[in-house]
């Protein structure tokens, strides 16, 4: 086509993305995303210039630095009027038309450029584009639109979303909440419907598809064969489908704008039919300033979270620390797609069950013999149910948490429903306390059957008093059982027992050992575990397949790519960096994090107010700031990844100064914009 027209590109990027931190910059294949779609931008015919339209803010500075070696003109502009961006290069291209490209659609099509140019001018219209009535994947848009209709737009669009979402008056689709101009729209549309697939970058799932598609196909492979790829490898296209399409396009600036809208109304649906709202007390709205927190998660990528209203997080709870490598592990979920299209289980165990089996009593030295049940207190309850099989006695010594089920809950606040006959088998004794333990074994001799303990926690464990303990379970005639559902595969890949070199009769394991597929399991001796031909513990889906496949991935994942330490290593680098944040605010005195590189915890000591208050304000800010955190710092894996543990600092500080404020104010209780925090009961 030929004209006389000059015809421009106006790509419009920014680094300030808060879902998916410089994502401009984030490589494809080894290339800058932006550059990626410069490259197939410059294969468009209709085209004369390409301009790159950002702010002013000195984070964009890495942006434009990235155009240095090109010809690629640069304008910079207000950070939050992107409209104003548009006319101003208008004017100074003295451009005819002008196409709208947003940087996060790295596998924009140069013939659908053309194609929208074309229309525009062939139907004589002010504004031509394929968004208006969606065929194309989204990630494919493009927009054109007359200098004449830039104009008018600039003139008379809105302030706020109109303005930083640049074409909202132009093609009206929000007409009931933003003004709306009167101009000829003409619509590219394609024969059959693909707007269904997603191919915009805009959080982390995306950018793990989008370097796939670069590692595999041509950079200047067509959309239509970018379709046929996905055709032959359909798995590939499911990760990141699930998100919305134009979910970051939010008028964050209306007055009446609620983060948690969506939450707090699925909230009120959820506790009609579900007690509490959740299956967890620890994941339920007890434990977050309702009204100011996100109640449901809606996905999650690596080490961050997305709730149901499309707010993002750094999580540091981890699903309460089942996900050791990361959310949506690429290898471990492979490993389980690849089973779920074997069977997810079967009329006879599989193969899955020794193969696991054997790689347990190959890592954790207590384990000879093994079986798998679903979640922790499966496990413990087994092994207190072995052990009293195996000494036929009763009683119980703890020291931990141990599950629900009522041998153990009995000992606890949360006590009700348990007969009193069962709660007095049961009795406490201290943590790295020996001489605590004796004093039960002296004043019921004979009558305890297990003395369960977490052997690694919150409290730096006394490996003499730890040593103790076996020497007194030995001499007595008592099964040592070391309740490894959190220490297990975090603290050391054998857990605990490899780690300080003391070895228990049973260990419980579970949480990390699937990266999040729900598995536990109870190992130990052979001569206490073959009690289980005796003792009844059975279930259907103990042997469940796709949760001992994704185990063998996780456990070999964390063995081949050193998780371990590397995890331990970044736990360092943030107590380190934490607590010099409290030192520097001078809250220090009453807020520190702890020395256990495996599971910090937050430490409160007589803070300035209330604690309950306090802890509610903390986590209140901790939230507003992007961090999901509650006592603990639950690590993964994928925290390593670049550009989180900035994401955490800034986060922190900057909750950690508003604390500051708060406390120091007449009536700090005025801040807190939610409900007050609750506790469920205090074991560790």
């Amino acid at each position: 086509m030929k004209n006389k027209l000059k015809i421009i590109a106006v790509l419009q990027s920014r680094m300030g993305s808060s879902r998916l931190p410089n994502k401009a910059l984030l490589k494809l294949n080894g290339k800058p995303a932006i550059l990626r779609m410069v490259d197939r931008i410059k294969e468009a015919k209709t085209i004369k210039e390409i301009w790159l339209a950002t702010g002013k803010s000195k984070i964009n500075n890495k942006l434009e630095n990235c155009f240095s070696n090109t010809k690629i003109k640069v304008f910079r502009g207000d950070d939050d009027d992107v409209l104003s961006r548009f006319v101003e290069i208008s004017k100074i291209a003295k451009a005819d038309i002008i196409i709208r490209l947003t940087g996060d659609c790295p596998l924009i099509d140069p013939k659908i450029i053309d194609e929208t140019v074309e229309l525009l001018i062939n139907r004589k219209a002010d504004y031509a584009s394929n968004i208006l009535k969606r065929k194309f994947p989204d990630g494919l848009d493009v927009e054109v639109f007359t200098k004449k209709t830039l104009l008018e737009t600039g003139e008379f669009a809105e302030a706020g979303f109109s303005r930083e979402h640049v074409t909202t008056y132009m093609h009206g689709l929000h007409k009931k909440k933003y003004r709306k101009g009167d101009f000829k729209k003409a619509s590219l549309e394609y024969t059959s419907d693909f707007s269904h697939l997603r191919w915009t970058l805009d959080e982390e799932k995306d950018h793990i598809f989008l370097d796939k598609i670069y590692k595999n196909l041509p950079a200047n492979a067509s959309w239509q064969d970018i379709v046929s790829y996905l055709i032959k490898y359909p798995l590939l296209q499911l990760n990141n489908n699930i998100v919305a399409p134009n979910e970051g396009a939010r008028d964050l600036s209306a007055l009446n704008f609620d983060k948690y809208k969506i939450s707090n109304s699925y909230f009120e649906r959820s506790i009609k039919t579900v007690p509490l709202g959740s299956q967890t007390f620890s994941k339920s709205y007890i434990q977050w300033p309702k009204g100011v927190a996100p109640l449901f998660i809606d996905r999650a990528q690596g080490a961050k979270v997305i709730d149901i209203d499309g707010n993002h997080y750094v999580d540091y709870i981890m699903g309460l620390l089942p996900i050791v490598l990361g959310y949506c592990d690429e290898d471990v979920d492979q490993a389980a797609i690849s089973q779920i299209m074997k069977g997810t289980i079967f009329s006879m165990p599989s193969s899955l069950e020794a193969e696991l089996a054997e790689k347990l009593v190959e890592i954790i030295p207590s384990a000879e013999m093994v079986r798998f049940g679903k979640n922790g207190s499966d496990v413990t309850t087994a092994s207190i149910r072995l052990a009293r099989a195996y000494t036929d006695r009763d009683l119980v010594a703890v020291s931990g948490y141990h599950g629900w089920h009522d041998w153990y809950i009995g000992s606890t606040s949360r006590n009700i429903g348990v007969p009193k006959k069962v709660q007095s088998l049961t009795h406490k004794f201290n943590f790295n306390d020996a001489d605590s333990l004796h004093s039960l074994f002296k004043k019921f001799p004979n009558k305890f059957a297990a003395v369960i303990l977490e052997p690694a926690g919150l409290v730096k464990t006394d490996i003499s008093a730890l040593k103790r303990i076996r020497e007194l379970c030995t001499s007595n005639g008592v099964v040592l059982i070391f309740d490894e559902i959190i220490s297990g595969f975090r603290i050391n890949i054998g857990g605990a027992q490899k780690e300080y070199g003391v070895t228990p009769d049973l260990s419980c394991f579970g949480k990390a050992m699937a990266n999040g597929y729900p598995l536990s399991a109870i190992v130990g001796s052979k001569k206490i575990m073959t009690f289980m031909e005796e003792i009844f513990f059975s279930s259907t889906f103990g042997g469940e397949n796709v949760s001992l496949a994704a185990s063998l991935a996780t456990i070999k994942k964390i063995e081949d790519n050193k998780v371990i330490l590397k995890t331990k290593n970044y736990g360092d680098i943030l107590i380190k960096e934490l607590n010099n944040i409290c030192i520097k605010e001078g809250v220090d005195k009453y807020i520190k994090i702890s020395n256990l590189n495996w599971w910090p915890k937050i430490l409160i000591s007589n803070p300035p107010i209330g604690e309950e208050l306090f802890v509610s304000l903390l986590r209140q800010e901790f939230i507003s700031a992007g961090l999901l955190i509650g006592s603990t710092f639950n690590l993964c894996f994928s925290h390593r990844n670049k550009g989180v543990l900035e994401l955490t600092m800034k986060g922190f500080r900057t909750a950690i100064k508003n604390i500051k404020f708060f406390v120091s104010s007449k009536n700090p209780s005025e801040y807190l914009k939610g409900d007050l925090i609750q506790k469920t009961f205090k074991v560790r």
